[in-house]
């Protein structure tokens, strides 16, 4: 009688559990504890545990079956996810709190149990109900814009989830998202690829290819934002990894191609096109196409745009004059910004493709087509330095217009226009020829006096060490060091100097520092007039004295007259107004200066002389005929000396007349840019250095070696001089094979590509 009793109370309390559902308090499971608690100690039988486990397993079943029949009477769609959401959730509760209450009297696992015979009894009955009303749900969502009740898809998600593999081993054993992972995320998945299918299919044919990159783009962009609010957050990435395996990575050949072609329009196609490319996993490496695609469009593109010399400045296209630099580099600043806008714009700043734009502008920059069409010598370094020239030379136009916008703070635009200019000689691979270049563009600029600011030229010298290394800086900063010095020097010396009524300033600059920036001598016996040759004579002398032959150290003074000018008052004989009184202010350098003086001072051939030949005015000076001729050449074009029709002998052009009283006729702004033979001579000169300097670098590695392979030899001298110049393969074998020859290394008995060092 009392196991009846037990039973039937057992049952009563069950049912306000589970069939009721009622709301139950702690009390309540407390009394139910005590209930079974009590009973099972009265049985004093072993097998009383098992039978009210049992017992109690079999209710829930029945219980279940119940509910399983109501939710199966539901239709699908929302009211069969609300109910079976409701019914889980509180079934949840329900077997937490009775596997709380029964765990001590008939063992802990009651609660698993539970959750199996709910997925066993109940959900196998109404999960592909439920799937397919989820994917009804969703498909309306997709035509509609979104669900009745959002929250709802988000609910069920949830509740799914907590049917784990435990309770239900038909699931996948690694699924940690339970009967989640089979009944709503896939079902959802295959949907969503059953949508883009649909809508893409008919794109999939030649010449459709970049209707699809956007219409892909968009339908995928609508499912993940759809996904986030209908998914677990955690199997988002399994959606995205199905459609871009499905619709990216199956058609990446053609999506490459067309994204190839968008590369030259820069439209916003390109961006999709490159969001669809970044869906695919980076092992399958879809991105790289497409960036060696845009590292040969931005090389082609940079060297096909690069305006020519005229159409970059048509007043002066003369490729010896650096004054197109400025507009050349600042084209290419501009395209650099464009570019790097571009990246920003369609790639998201990606670093691989940063970095193919960096190498598309080297290879242009480094190219032997760079400028090809305009000269073959003019080339990247040797137009940097020139840019740099320009910024920092006092009469050029682009420092005088930075002057007059920035007359407060002339400095910092020029440091601002440099910082701009040092992005390409990053990308330059001759460095030491761009060094060169520069150094010889500022000594010209020193010993004219042409540079705007010392202080600024070691700004720019500052900013180019960290790039170009500290042995190119070093000399540089020993040449401004050396004009300062000759500065003081000089202004020590001017006291001690009685010149007359000549104003006159000299420069006193170490050979060892300057020789090889300078262009050479025509003439160091040059044959100036006896003043300025008496001034000359008296600033030797007072330098002498100062430094006796015991410290001068074998110092020994040699005229610079090619950098050497002169201010002179000339009057000719038929001038009317106010010249003839005035006369006209010439500005000539010492050649033009030593001619002038045969035709106007008397002292040089003890009578001005009325007609000179060019072969009379080569001896007297002493200087070489063709300088003589291209000297004559600038007087007549000036209209200073003419020409007699009778013969080649030249004459004073007694009638000159010029509007203006100060004529500038020395060419020394000429001598401040490089000549194309100079420049010929610094690109010889600098690939005999490399030789050498690449040649030492292989001795050394052979003595530290003894024994290496070719290959690693090449590598390890490519990376010491990296920072300087690259390594060309056809100079490093030139030089192996000298080595090979002159028996300094050998190569192995059987291995030809591995040399020993012969000691």
């Amino acid at each position: 009688m009392a196991d009846v009793l037990f039973w039937s109370d057992l049952r009563q309390r069950l049912d306000g559990v589970l069939v009721e559902q009622q709301t139950m308090s702690i009390s309540d499971y407390v009394q139910i504890s005590t209930v079974v608690n009590t009973y099972l100690k009265a049985a004093e039988v072993e097998t009383a545990v098992e039978e009210v486990r049992q017992w109690v397993t079999a209710y829930v079943n029945r219980q279940l079956a119940v509910i399983a029949r109501r939710l199966q009477k539901l239709e699908r769609g929302p009211s069969l996810i609300d109910a079976y959401v409701a019914q889980w959730q509180y079934f949840a509760q329900a077997s937490q709190a009775l596997s709380g209450s029964l765990g001590q009297a008939v063992g802990f696992g009651m609660r698993e149990a539970m959750a199996q015979a709910w997925y066993t009894t109940v959900f196998r009955r109404v999960a592909a109900d439920m799937a397919a009303a989820m994917v009804a749900l969703v498909d309306d969502a997709r035509k509609d814009g979104g669900v009745d009740d959002p929250q709802l898809l988000s609910k069920l998600s949830y509740v799914l989830a907590e049917l784990r593999p435990a309770y239900a081993p038909e699931l996948p054993g690694g699924e940690p998202l339970g009967a989640y992972f089979v009944w709503y995320l896939e079902p959802y998945v295959w949907a969503a690829v059953r949508h883009v299918e649909s809508r893409t299919g008919h794109l999939r044919t030649p010449g459709s290819t970049r209707e699809y990159i956007r219409l892909v783009t968009r339908l995928i962009d609508d499912e993940e934002r759809r996904a986030e609010a209908y998914l677990r957050p955690e199997s988002v990435e399994s959606l995205r990894c199905v459609l871009a395996q499905r619709f990216v990575a199956g058609s990446l050949a053609a999506i490459h191609a067309e994204a190839a072609l968008m590369l030259a329009a820069d439209s916003e196609d390109l961006r999709s096109a490159f969001c669809l490319l970044r869906r695919v996993p980076a092992d399958r490496k879809a991105m790289q196409p497409l960036r060696d695609a845009f590292r040969a469009h931005v090389a082609q593109h940079t060297l096909a745009a690069m305006p020519s010399l005229a159409e970059l400045n048509p007043s002066e296209a003369s490729v010896s004059s650096l004054a197109f630099a400025r507009n050349a580099v600042d084209w290419l600043i501009k395209e650099l910004n464009r570019l790097r806008a571009m990246t920003a714009r369609c790639f998201d700043d990606d670093r691989g493709f940063n970095q193919s734009l960096v190498a598309g502008l080297r290879e242009a920059l480094n190219s032997k087509e760079f400028l090809s069409k305009d000269h073959p010598q003019l080339k990247a370094p040797r137009l940097l330095a020139g840019y740099f020239g320009l910024l920092l030379q006092t009469d050029s136009a682009l420092a005088l217009e930075l002057a007059a916008a920035h007359p407060t703070g002339f400095e910092n635009a020029v440091e601002s226009r440099a910082r701009d200019a040092l992005q390409l000689c990053e990308l330059v691979d001759s460095k030491d020829k761009l060094m060169y270049h520069y150094r010889s563009l500022l000594a010209r600029r020193l010993v004219t006096d042409s540079s705007s600011n010392v202080d600024l030229e070691r700004t720019v010298v500052a900013m180019l060490t960290p790039l170009t290394g500290i042995d190119n800086t070093n000399r540089i900063n020993d040449m401004l060091t050396d004009m300062n010095v000759s500065h003081t020097l000089f202004a020590d010396y001017r006291p001690s100097m009685s010149s007359g009524s000549l104003n006159v300033s000299v420069k006193v600059l170490k050979q060892i520092l300057w020789c090889g920036n300078l262009s050479s001598e025509l003439s160091r016996a040059l044959i100036l007039p006896r003043q300025v040759s008496a001034a000359c004579d008296e600033f030797v002398g007072v330098y002498n004295s100062r430094y006796s032959s015991a410290s001068r150290n074998g110092r020994k003074l040699q005229w610079l007259w090619a950098y050497s000018k002169a201010t002179i008052q000339l009057y000719f004989p038929h001038s009317v107004g106010r010249v003839a009184q005035t006369g006209y202010t010439l500005v000539v350098n010492a050649y033009q200066l030593a001619i002038l003086a045969l035709f106007t001072d008397s002292s040089c051939l003890g009578s001005a002389a009325q007609q000179l030949t060019p072969t009379e005015i080569s001896l007297h000076i002493k200087l070489r005929l063709d300088a003589v001729k291209s000297e004559l050449a600038v007087l007549a074009r000036a209209g200073i000396l003419v020409s007699n029709k009778s013969s080649d002998a030249v004459m004073m052009n007694s009638s000159f007349n010029s509007r203006r009283l100060r004529i500038d006729i020395s060419g020394i702004k000429r001598m401040r840019q490089e000549t194309e033979d100079e420049t010929k001579k610094i690109d010889s000169y600098v690939d005999s250095e490399r030789y050498l300097q690449i040649q030492s670098a292989v001795m050394k590695e052979m003595k530290r070696c003894l024994s290496i392979h070719h290959t690693r030899l090449l590598n390890l001298v490519t990376t010491r001089y990296e920072s300087k110049f690259l390594v060309e393969r056809p100079v490093f074998k030139r030089v192996i094979g000298v080595l090979l020859d002159d028996k300094y290394i050998r190569q192995k008995e059987g291995d030809f590509n591995i040399y020993e060092y012969i000691a």
